[in-house]
C-alpha cells in the first residue's frame, strides 16, 4: 500500500495537466473535424446491427472511476510513468484524429428514461469526429496496466472484467466501432 496522502498530492499535481491537455486536443480535434466535410467511415457493415444498450453509459462513464485507481495502487514512479504514457497518447491520437477525421456508421440514440441525460451530456460534450483510435480503449488499458503488477489475483480478476466491460461499453452505446477498439489498443501498445 502506498502513501495515500503522497500519491493523492501527486496525482493532483499530474492529473490537472493531463486534463487540459485532454481537453485542448481531444477538444480541438473535434471542433476542427465538425468543420470539415470530408470524413473517413472506418467501420464494417456487420457492426452496424450492434444493439444499442443504454444502461452500458454507466460502464461507458465508470472510465472516471477507473482513473482513480493509482491513487490506490501505484507507486509515484509508476503514477508518473502512467501520466507521460497518457500524454504520449493523447498527443498521438489527436494527430490521427485531424489527419483521419471520422464520422460513425450509428446513428446518435434519441435516448428516453433513466439514462437520457446522460446521452444528453455526453452527446452536448462529445462530437462525432474523433473515433479512430479510442482514446476510451487506450486511456483505460494504460491504468490496468499501470495497476496490475500491484494487485493480488482477485483485483486483477475484477479490473480485468471490468476492463473487458468498458470495450463491450463503447460499441453498445454506438461511441466507438471495432477498427476504433483495435486501433486504440494498437496506440496503447505503443504508449506502454
Amino acid at each position: 500500500m502506498y502513501s495515500l496522502k503522497n500519491n493523492s498530492l501527486l496525482y493532483l499535481k499530474l492529473a490537472l495537466p493531463l486534463f487540459l491537455l485532454f481537453v485542448v486536443i481531444y477538444g480541438g480535434a473535434n471542433w476542427f473535424n465538425s468543420l470539415r466535410e470530408d470524413h473517413f467511415h472506418l467501420y464494417f457493415q456487420r457492426e452496424l446491427v450492434i444493439p444499442f444498450i443504454p444502461e452500458m453509459i454507466l460502464v461507458y462513464l465508470s472510465i472516471q472511476l477507473l482513473f482513480i485507481l493509482p491513487v490506490v495502487h501505484c507507486s509515484s514512479l509508476d503514477m508518473t510513468i502512467l501520466a507521460k504514457r497518457m500524454a504520449i497518447a493523447i498527443i498521438l491520437a489527436g494527430i490521427i484524429f485531424v489527419i483521419f477525421p471520422t464520422q460513425p456508421g450509428f446513428l446518435r440514440q434519441d435516448t428516453t428514461g433513466s439514462f437520457q441525460w446522460l446521452f444528453a451530456t455526453l452527446y452536448s460534450l462529445d462530437k462525432e469526429h474523433n473515433l479512430f483510435p479510442s482514446l476510451h480503449i487506450t486511456l483505460s488499458t494504460l491504468v490496468i496496466i499501470a495497476i496490475l503488477k500491484n494487485v493480488n489475483s482477485l483485483l486483477r480478476f475484477i479490473y480485468l472484467a471490468w476492463l473487458l466491460a468498458l470495450y463491450l461499453s463503447v460499441l453498445l452505446v454506438h461511441q466507438h466501432h471495432i477498427p476504433d477498439i483495435i486501433a486504440g489498443l494498437i496506440l496503447t501498445y505503443i504508449c506502454a
